[in-house]
């Protein structure tokens, strides 16, 4: 997993809160959709976990996974084992991914492909980790997609983007072309749900000019990010947030621009 030279990824440490199963929140809603195909047995590794709040929800509701989570932060890594030394934890280092052929039934991958330098060889590496017909889940936003409001950012797209140098984002997807590359790296589409409608795509597009706009005059080593917003959980995010997991769970069937994609591993790759 290719780092971004831009962003610092061992000060912007994500996922050091605590999400449960069920909850209403944009993070319970996508906890719940790793939850619904996910193996009761076998080994899974998390690709990007952060400081693993999905993993520890994971490990509550079913402790009898063996779980791994891998990570560019060595920070984040560590304050994963301090919390939950249950969990193994691996570094990557660079594009490979830290483990056999064939050594998990599961691999995630929640807010990820948007940050690597190339997305095709990421989900090669995913598929040659899963044994055969291992589950692959992933989310990922779709912020190439010519309805989304994303493409509205100033400068979206390129270094000088908000996504960019806010929140670590290096490439732009469309809903189709997530799918389309799934399909050519060996993945067959078991499920799909969909989040951050109308309300999350405008909530989303908030977050980051106001970031933008509260970072004006900072340096980078002190800029305000998406993880930092996270982790506060002010009264008024904790409100908005329960808005954007409603929408989700009324329209989760209606295609929108953030997709969250069960796939299992099938034959050989294709071009």
């Amino acid at each position: 997993m290719s780092r971004v030279q831009a962003f610092d990824y061992e000060s912007a440490i994500w996922g050091a809160e605590t999400i449960c199963p069920g909850e209403w929140t944009i993070a319970g809603y996508r906890l719940d959709q790793v939850l619904v195909d996910l193996p009761r047995r076998g080994r899974v590794l998390e690709i990007g976990c952060g400081a693993g709040r999905f993993l520890r929800a994971i490990h509550l509701d079913r402790p009898e996974l063996e779980l791994v989570g891998a990570d560019v932060s060595r920070n984040a890594l560590g304050t994963l084992s301090q919390t939950s030394p249950e969990v193994e934890t691996r570094w990557v280092e660079d594009a490979s991914l830290p483990a056999e052929d064939g050594e998990f039934d599961a691999v995630l991958a929640m807010d990820v492909l948007e940050h690597v330098a190339d997305p095709d060889q990421m989900l090669a590496e995913i598929r040659r980790v899963l044994t055969p017909g291992g589950i692959f889940h992933l989310h990922v936003p779709c912020e190439a997609d010519p309805r989304s409001l994303w493409r509205w950012l100033p400068g979206q797209g390129g270094e000088r983007g908000l996504k960019w140098r806010l929140g670590g984002h290096i490439q732009s997807f469309r809903r189709d072309e997530i799918l389309r590359r799934l399909r050519s790296r060996g993945f067959e589409t078991v499920r799909v749900r969909n989040s951050l409608h109308v309300l999350g795509n405008l909530a989303d597009v908030a977050v980051f000019v106001g970031l933008a706009f509260a970072n004006r005059r900072r340096p980078a080593d002190q800029r305000t990010t998406t993880g930092d917003v996270i982790a506060r959980r002010s009264p008024v995010l904790r409100v908005v947030d329960a808005l954007l997991c409603w929408e989700a769970r009324a329209l989760g069937r209606v295609p929108s621009w953030s997709l969250h994609v069960t796939a299992r591993s099938r034959g050989a790759l294709t071009c």
